[in-house]
């Protein structure tokens, strides 16, 4: 499966399920992406949500897109909540809904969510095997 058509998976999915780990609990909840060209995905939370302590503690993470035909794309990555105000600012122009959130990439609220992919797979509806993307290796 070609990269773009993870791209189409995720945006039929609309949200994505983010996985973390707090004192070894697994937590999960669901949370819109976008997918840029190299495959990086970004996303946006308040300073004060638990999943930024709970990235800052583990970078490791996971997310999984179902999307209207049942098709799944899980994406193991590493957070990375460093974005300074020109990621948040290109951000709110790539998905304007994250002005509804925050004033502008100077909003002290505002973390720039960025997970760089280790593993991308994904699996046809029921109870098949997982096939692994390959990828273009960054520059």
């Amino acid at each position: 499966m070609s990269m773009e058509k993870i791209r189409e998976i995720i945006e039929d999915s609309g949200y994505g399920s983010l996985a973390t780990s707090a004192n070894g609990q697994a937590r999960v909840r669901p949370m819109a992406w976008i997918m840029l060209e190299d495959g990086r995905l970004w996303s946006s939370t308040y300073r004060s949500s638990g999943k930024v302590v709970e990235m800052e503690q583990n970078e490791q993470v996971e997310i999984c897109f179902v999307n209207s035909k049942k098709v799944h794309v899980r994406i193991t990555g590493i957070a990375d909540l460093s974005g300074g105000s020109e990621k948040k600012e290109e951000l709110l122009r790539t998905n304007p809904k994250v002005g509804r959130h925050f004033s502008g990439g100077d909003d002290e609220k505002f973390v720039h969510i960025e997970i760089q992919p280790i593993r991308i797979e994904w699996t046809e509806p029921g109870f098949g095997e997982y096939h692994q993307v390959e990828r273009q290796k960054q520059g």
